[in-house]
């Protein structure tokens, strides 16, 4: 018999305790402030101990940073994993992961503009902030290679509606997914970041209230690129095969945003 691993000290126990403690403050910070006034001190104030004692845990206001980033990419691939693992069906798991991706983002402005938005002045974000933020993504690509699986992407279709993207785009798109480890083919794989790349762009606009002067319903216009995206993969014969299930963002839509809470 394996070894059972030792339960964690009671002074690792109460460091994990006061290390939570500290993220905890520094997101209540990030959601009222803004990450660009981030303050150690204030942080150390609100956990109640001295800025000295704050630095045995966080030894800069980046690794502040770093933890918070780290933090909130997680908490959004958790919310596409929630939506992607409750559907019934994988079509619709493919429709509410991208919609949990958005519902998250949509309902986490503070966290999606540390994500996203303008760059933290003196703030390097480092590797490991890197592999944290393409998890959403590499769930989201396995969706589609479940998709593969079952035979509901139509690969020969893809290769011409790939065709809407320049050479050099899909060429790109391709590789880097397979970088990634997708197992997919290229012209799915192009399809497939492509799409992700629209949501997300719309996305970014609605978050920051850039949709405004343009539609007073964003979530509908996010509903169509979702459905378009799955609509590419699917192609029309087998899209009109599971119809009722592919057609049903509706569905989607509330299953993925009560995952992303």
């Amino acid at each position: 018999m394996s070894a059972q691993p030792a339960a964690p000290t009671l002074r690792a126990r109460r460091r994990e305790e006061t290390l939570r403690a500290i993220l905890d403050a520094a997101h209540a910070q990030l959601v009222a402030e803004g990450a660009a006034a981030l303050s150690l001190r204030a942080v150390a104030r609100d956990v109640g101990m001295a800025v000295s004692a704050l630095y045995r845990y966080v030894p800069s206001r980046d690794d502040l940073l770093t933890e918070l980033v780290v933090a909130g990419f997680t908490a959004q691939a958790g919310a596409v994993e929630r939506a992607l693992r409750e559907a019934a069906h994988p079509v619709a798991a493919l429709g509410a992961g991208l919609w949990a991706y958005r519902t998250w983002s949509v309902e986490h402005p503070a966290e999606f503009g540390l994500l996203y938005g303008a760059p933290v002045p003196g703030y390097e974000p480092p590797a490991r902030t890197v592999a944290a933020g393409a998890q959403a993504g590499d769930l989201l690509a396995h969706a589609v290679e479940e998709l593969c699986r079952h035979g509901l992407v139509d690969e020969r279709g893809a290769e011409h509606r790939v065709r809407r993207l320049d050479r050099a785009t899909r060429t790109e798109f391709a590789r880097n997914a397979q970088r990634r480890g997708y197992h997919l083919p290229d012209a799915v794989s192009a399809l497939l970041l492509d799409g992700i790349v629209r949501l997300h762009g719309v996305t970014v606009m609605e978050v920051f209230g850039q949709l405004r002067p343009l539609t007073g319903r964003p979530e509908d216009y996010a509903a169509c690129l979702v459905d378009g995206l799955i609509a590419d993969l699917l192609g029309d014969t087998t899209r009109q095969t599971v119809a009722t299930t592919s057609n049903s963002t509706t569905r989607s839509r509330n299953a993925s945003t009560e995952a992303s809470r």
